[in-house]
């Protein structure tokens, strides 16, 4: 009987991922076609190898009774060529994909301008609905298009048709391929088997490590060779490829380079595995290098919590350990991979009820549209990175580096009559009141009645009246205020003194405005709310405090943020070919 599988890891990249996921897809085939009483499948990362467990086991005897199935689906490259099984049409996908971005171009050209966003949303949803529903583009596309090419082509055909020219030998296979993953000795007997090959090689598109010029510590020869790999593990990458892997286009200048994504997950039940990547790639954006890690992981995040159905000390990183990237360099003919790494699950999100997940599930989408806005050009390369940063070590001094430089971002772009979306108050509060530093709270500063009104004072002078017509506004925008706030947040003494200052005046303006037009449009700051705020300064760092009033002070209420209309600028990003 089998119950208990090891994927070992070899490799520390998406490599080992794929390879277990290949093999989870073959179990919970053969888990359905024997019919097993209410089955489950388990994969756990155990530190040195994933640990699949089949719930029943899966006997011997249920084994010898398969019959042939295709491991994963033969692609077919071109129009002209047929097969005798079911296959991935590869040519008529490709032109379903182009005609979806040329659907999606115009429309973007039609509705054209912020009166016409509404036209826009809509015309974007149906041309969505018809291609998932009445011409289905198949989330496998972009895995198969690497498959397909000159490169990958010979070595997919090769274990295809280990499986498919030997389906009389269907049984044995299966048992070989699970005798390896249970530490049981497998000798190969090809003396029944047609055109077998149990050796191929480890294609860099599965295998990121074994790119040419990786493959020995010195030059041995003239030319290049990869390296070889079992048939059994190959086979295991290519259909945990297909299901669970994303190859995503970004752009550099002209051209486009490449991005693999493959989730990796602590523990979890497959068929929640399935659905969360499934989601992940329907719903992936952006197209740079920065701008795609981070809201990957953001996607991703949400899509767990959007499928998960347990709440009570519910801790994300227990789930999902975080997302292998992998950055592979468009060099014409081949890939060259730059650069591999691990983006991780942040530890902060966590909670115990529904409704806090809920929070955190807003939470996502705004940022996901914030940064979905963000163009990566110039300094906004550096409040990215931070941005990434913070994401990936939950550190909360990379979210200061940001939200100070998103804070001045927000203020240069409007005073240039660009496009920019700030935060929106309440989804602060949310995600603030479960970040912990390791002495404090954050929540026990961002409640200080203090801190809020030096927040409100600081609101009302920037963003509330960049929202506001200039004809309308009866106050000066205080521009360089961002700048100035990071500036003076190095120490509390300088903090302080800022503030004392930048409140005097407010409350000036606001004064003189009241007695001359006899109507009071914004509250002053009292002496003991400014108290209370220098208190914050004598208990927690000057720089915690100063970026907390960039994140509440550049932010909008939930009644701001609906009275002007704040809300997601839709990016066009449907000139990039998947």
């Amino acid at each position: 009987m089998y119950s208990k599988f090891k994927v070992k890891k070899g490799t520390g990249t998406y490599s080992d991922t794929i390879e277990a996921f290949g093999l989870a897809n073959l179990l919970n085939e053969i888990q359905n076609r024997v019919e097993l009483n209410r089955p489950k499948l388990w994969i756990e990362d155990k530190g040195l190898y994933y640990e699949l467990t089949s719930r029943p086991e899966i006997q011997l005897e249920q084994i010898r009774k398969l019959s042939y199935f295709p491991l994963f689906q033969y692609v077919v490259r071109d129009t002209s060529e047929t097969f005798d099984e079911d296959y991935f049409d590869y040519p008529k996908q490709r032109d379903l994909k182009k005609e979806r971005q040329e659907l999606t171009q115009k429309a973007y050209k039609e509705f054209t301008g912020k009166d016409k966003s509404g036209q826009l949303k809509l015309k974007l949803r149906e041309i969505e609905r018809i291609y998932s529903e009445e011409k289905f583009i198949s989330p496998q596309l972009d895995v198969y298009s690497q498959a397909s090419t000159n490169n990958n082509f010979e070595v997919f055909k090769k274990l295809y048709n280990n499986f498919y020219l030997n389906k009389v030998s269907f049984p044995i296979l299966i048992k070989y391929i699970f005798d390896f993953y249970s530490d049981n000795p497998v000798v190969l007997n090809s003396k029944n088997l047609q055109f077998f090959n149990d050796k191929v090689t480890a294609l860099q598109i599965y295998n990121p490590n074994s790119g040419k010029g990786q493959n020995r510590p010195k030059a041995s020869g003239s030319g290049a060779k990869g390296i070889d790999s079992t048939w059994i593990s190959e086979t295991m990458k290519i259909s945990g490829a297909l299901t669970n892997m994303l190859c995503q286009l970004v752009k550099v200048g002209s051209s486009y380079d490449m991005k693999v994504v493959v989730p990796d997950f602590k523990k979890a039940e497959y068929n929640l595995q399935r659905q969360i990547v499934l989601s992940f790639k329907k719903n992936i954006k952006g197209n740079t290098p920065l701008k795609v890690d981070i809201l990957n992981l953001l996607i991703v995040n949400k899509q767990l919590l959007e499928n998960t159905e347990e709440y009570k000390g519910f801790k994300a990183k227990n789930i999902l350990t975080g997302l292998h990237s992998t950055y592979q360099k468009d060099l014409g003919q081949n890939k060259a991979v730059v650069n591999i790494a691990e983006l991780l699950t942040p530890d902060f999100i966590e909670f115990d009820t529904e409704d806090e997940a809920k929070d955190w599930v807003e939470f996502f989408i705004e940022q996901i549209n914030i940064i979905g806005s963000i163009e990566e050009l110039g300094d906004a390369t550096q409040g990215l990175i931070a941005y990434r940063t913070f994401l990936t070590s939950s550190h909360f001094q990379s979210w200061t580096k940001f939200i100070f430089w998103y804070a001045g971002h927000i203020m240069s772009n409007f005073s240039r009559n660009k496009y920019a979306l700030p935060f929106k108050v309440t989804s602060l509060n949310k995600f603030f009141k479960n970040m912990n530093m390791n002495e404090f709270k954050i929540s026990e500063i961002i409640s200080n009645e203090g801190f809020q009104k030096v927040a409100y004072a600081i609101r009302k002078s920037t963003v509330t009246l960049q929202y506001t017509p200039k004809d309308q506004r009866k106050f000066e925008i205080r521009y360089g205020l961002a700048q100035t706030l990071q500036n003076k947040s190095k120490s509390a003494a300088d903090l302080a003194g800022f503030i004392g200052e930048f409140i005097a005046t407010f409350n000036a303006e606001t004064a003189r405005y009241a007695e001359k037009n006899g109507t009071v449009l914004r509250a002053n700051i009292r002496e003991n709310e400014l108290s209370m705020f220098y208190g914050l300064l004598d208990k927690y760092p000057s720089k915690v405090v100063g970026a907390l009033l960039a994140s509440y002070g550049f932010a909008l209420t939930e009644k701001e943020a609906n009275k002007v209309g704040a809300e997601e600028q839709i990016v066009n990003e449907a000139s990039i070919e998947q």
